[in-house]
């Protein structure tokens, strides 16, 4: 049964009608957690490894002693905060650390505030639907200055299912012209002011500039979908501050494709964003954190995050990606051109739903709106609708 869902071990212990008590054995023996550190003190690592294989578990860690994995029954693993609470803070800050992991992997993020809407995670997987003003846009489906067909664009989004419009003045293809800030103003801000408060869904803006974000915030902007979550632009996270109504998407990104380890230098860099957004009194149910799927990756980097994505659930935060249309999967795809790269997004965005994703960032909302309502039947529970619905016929 393992690997499986963990519901379905325990639905069938149930049925075998054991005692209540006896349910913990499958926290002791049917789940183990691996929880991966670094930046300890060798003293610390030295006391996890004694509490740890005291609860039938293991430290793998390396000879300095300030990075390791830790490999523990379920049960040891929730009861490490504390266990090492007793031997004093320096070891108690390790507890705590282990713990907030749990509690975030355990419930679904808060709900985020976006102007005068609620994006509420874990019940369904939401979608941002891509409204690109750009005349260079890498998936070909740009509306350059052509304002009216972006509205248009907009609102079909919306109908197709889309939970958020996200609009871009500036392509971040590779190889890509920068703008400046006012090129990217005079793209956005006219198809801003003509759908702010019309579409009944958060309009975010795409972009990394602190002065754009501020002029978008002015004309109805809800979200903020900053490429360099606020490792950029040391204004961005200010103008963030000053608005406690808006949202803020924090992707990770870099210079170059050199990792250490890929997930964890991914993760610590998006805690350096979160961490500047608390540091700015941006509250933590506002940020949401994208991994950066084609930005500073290769793609078999790319294909390693959609694997590994879970890991960052440990953030705490809601997990949102993009692999629309990308030319990862061109390049699985036999060369195709982005228009004919639907089926591939697709089967990436539903791959990220099983791993660990909240929202999808993508350009074709009605087709993968679909996808995500049956991917999040399986991965977040089957519809009451579903469970009373009968024998649908002889051919299934």
């Amino acid at each position: 049964m393992l690997p499986g869902p963990e519901d379905a071990l325990r639905d069938s212990v149930v049925r075998l009608g054991v005692a209540v008590d006896q349910l913990t054995n499958i926290a002791q023996h049917g789940s183990v957690e691996a929880l991966a550190l670094q930046g300890l003190q060798p003293e610390q690592t030295q006391v996890l490894e004694t509490v740890v294989r005291a609860g039938g578990g293991a430290v793998l860690h390396n000879s300095e002693g300030d990075r390791a994995v830790v490999l523990a029954p379920l049960i040891t693993a929730g009861e490490l905060g504390v266990a090492l609470t007793a031997y004093g803070a320096p070891f108690a800050e390790v507890g705590d650390a282990i713990s907030a992991v749990l509690r975030s992997r355990a419930v679904a993020p808060p709900p985020l505030r976006a102007g005068d809407h609620q994006l509420v995670f874990g019940l369904r997987t939401l979608l941002m639907g891509i409204v690109n003003v750009t005349p260079d846009s890498f998936s070909g489906d740009g509306v350059g200055s052509d304002v009216k067909a972006a509205v248009t664009r907009a609102h079909a989004l919306v109908a197709e299912g889309a939970d958020v419009i996200d609009i871009g003045g500036e392509s971040t293809r590779p190889n890509s012209q920068a703008v400046s800030a006012d090129e990217e103003l005079a793209r956005v801000l006219p198809v801003l002011r003509e759908l702010s408060g019309t579409t009944g869904v958060p309009i975010s803006i795409d972009t990394r500039k602190a002065d754009v974000a501020r002029a978008a915030i002015e004309a109805g902007a809800e979200l903020i979908n900053d490429v360099w979550g606020l490792r950029g632009d040391p204004n961005m996270a200010s103008v963030l501050a000053a608005h406690p109504h808006v949202g803020l998407v924090a992707m990770h990104n870099q210079h170059g494709t050199t990792y250490n380890d890929l997930l964890g230098d991914i993760s610590g860099a998006l805690r350096e964003s979160v961490a500047i957004a608390d540091a700015a009194g941006i509250a933590a149910e506002r940020v949401i954190v994208d991994p950066g799927f084609g930005f500073a990756k290769t793609p078999a980097q790319n294909l390693e995050l959609v694997r590994r994505l879970g890991e960052l659930r440990g953030l705490g935060r809601a997990i949102m990606i993009g692999p629309s249309r990308k030319s990862t999967i061109g390049a699985l795809t036999g060369g195709s051109t982005p228009d004919q790269r639907v089926e591939g997004s697709i089967a990436l965005a539903v791959l990220c739903v099983a791993t660990g994703a909240h929202m999808i960032r993508a350009h074709d909302v009605q087709q993968t709106v679909r996808a995500l309502r049956a991917a999040d039947a399986v991965v977040r529970g089957t519809p009451d609708h579903i469970n009373a619905l009968p024998i649908p016929g002889p051919t299934g």
